[in-house]
């Protein structure tokens, strides 16, 4: 049999050498969400209190049209806004009013 505190020695390390060579993949991956975390704060600030449509948040934001609109469609799928009524050829947004516990408190973030 063998050792399970060496198994676990062996394993850090590897998890180690394996962290060191994808260093670089790692780092673009972090930045890339930390750019996404950003521009869905920045859509969902330029929605507080309106709505509005993809080319007016991306107008607003300074994104491009097309980044805005997989942003939208991603938070509509997950439920955090609403389609509206449309506006020419465009359907306005809103965002999800948050939810109340039972106590008639807004969530705590």
């Amino acid at each position: 049999m063998t050792d399970p505190a060496l198994e676990s020695q062996s394993e850090k390390e590897a998890l180690k050498e394996l962290k060191a060579a994808r260093k670089d993949q790692i780092t673009a991956a972090t930045a890339r969400m930390k750019e996404q975390r950003q521009a869905v704060k920045a859509i969902k600030a330029q929605m507080e209190g309106a709505e509005l449509t993809v080319p007016e948040i991306a107008a607003a934001t300074g994104l491009p049209a097309s980044e805005v609109l997989w942003y939208v469609a991603t938070l509509k799928k997950y439920g955090e806004i609403l389609e509206g009524p449309k506006a020419g050829g465009y359907y306005r947004y809103k965002l999800v009013p948050p939810a109340e516990d039972e106590t008639g408190a807004p969530p705590a973030d």
